[in-house]
């Protein structure tokens, strides 16, 4: 079965009203983890991060982990280091360093 893409992980739910995805990778077999930009209710900004596969449950695979209760796709939200992560993705962005 597929593995459930990031932009679909919208758990939890009552703290995540939008999710964009800045790494997703379900694309690639060799890093199935991605890293997506949170806005949470309280409008702050926070990062989370998720095994788009789950290798330890072999019944929920495709649904990747963390899930909440049901199953459902959710994401770790990081502790803030908002300064480190968008440091990080402008220098992906300038090329400066590759992700493989």
């Amino acid at each position: 079965m597929a593995l459930t893409p990031p932009h679909q992980a919208i758990y939890p739910k009552k703290h995540i009203s939008h999710v964009e995805v800045l790494y997703d990778g379900s694309r690639n077999p060799n890093h199935e983890f991605s890293i997506a930009k949170l806005t949470l209710h309280n409008g702050s900004t926070a990062y989370g991060v998720r095994h788009d596969r789950n290798e330890w449950n072999e019944n929920t695979e495709e649904l990747g982990y963390p899930t909440v209760r049901g199953g459902r796709p959710s994401w770790f939200i990081m502790p803030k280091i908002d300064d480190l992560i968008e440091e990080l993705v402008r220098l992906k962005q300038q090329g400066k360093i590759k992700v493989k």
